[in-house]
């Protein structure tokens, strides 16, 4: 079980750390996507939303570091239930903390 709670807002941190109560910075990584530089969790931003895709990255990260938590802009929490871009289709949003923990436990 978690020991914190996520909001469905994005702050531009690892959602899969700030459950176990840690502050870890996601970095662009050379796909495009935000990545936890700790749990290798990777973000899509597509417009409003923001993807928690279904797949680990795999630490290559851009050369000049571009963090989440410098551009968050409000995006919600989303699953990703599609292979294709924009990776939710159709919109779908997580409706609380308990959604988002059980999805990215899911995560291999």
């Amino acid at each position: 079980m978690s020991t914190q709670k996520l909001h469905q807002m994005w702050n531009g941190y690892c959602p899969e750390s700030w459950l176990k109560g840690k502050t870890v910075r996601m970095r662009l990584n050379q796909w495009d996507f935000y990545e936890s530089e700790e749990t290798r969790l990777q973000i899509c931003l597509w417009g409003v939303q923001a993807i928690i895709l279904n797949f680990r990255g795999e630490g290559k990260f851009r050369s000049t570091p571009t963090f989440g938590d410098e551009i968050e802009g409000g995006e919600m929490l989303s699953p990703q239930n599609n292979s294709r871009q924009p990776f939710n289709s159709p919109t779908v949003i997580f409706n609380n903390s308990e959604e988002i923990e059980t999805y990215i436990n899911s995560i291999e």
